[in-house]
């Protein structure tokens, strides 16, 4: 063999190794990135998560709902910004898997309650009206302070 043939033999397999070793490191980050997705739990089974997007006006009319029938008054809720916090982004990614969803296509609003999932405005709107509904029959059952026996 000439000298040419070796030269071009042994830099192809440099070339080889060097692409190698690239797209093995490549699927191990991957890999890692993955599993930090899945095993961190940013809230609780029984956290209330609403996430929404500062210029979604979707996310607006459900806040605005929310406001007028005074649901943080009630329910404590953690609120959760995507557009501009990726940790959000993130924990809503979590909590899309937690409920077994798709994260391809998935949006905001977005509520995580109790280990549940409602997307969209009318979703969570509609679970709020059923707390809502809970709370006041709560209410409403408990015994007057003058239909309380003493003794």
């Amino acid at each position: 063999m000439d000298k040419t043939k070796i030269i071009t033999i042994v830099f192809s397999l440099a070339i080889i190794s060097i692409l190698l070793f690239i797209v093995i490191a490549s699927k191990n980050k991957s890999k890692n990135v993955e599993v930090t997705k899945i095993t961190q739990t940013p809230f609780t089974y029984s956290d209330i998560v609403f996430f929404y997007g500062n210029t979604c006006p979707h996310c607006k009319e459900t806040e605005e709902w929310m406001k007028e029938n005074r649901i943080d008054e009630i329910i404590k809720i953690i609120r959760k910004e995507v557009y501009d916090n990726q940790e959000n982004a993130q924990n809503l990614t979590i909590a899309t898997q937690k409920c077994g969803l798709s994260t391809d296509n998935i949006g905001v609003p977005f509520l995580y309650a109790k280990g549940k999932c409602f997307v969209g405005k009318n979703e969570i709107i509609n679970y709020f009206s059923l707390e809502l509904e809970q709370t006041n029959k709560v209410k409403t059952t408990e015994p007057k302070e003058e239909e309380c026996c003493t003794y």
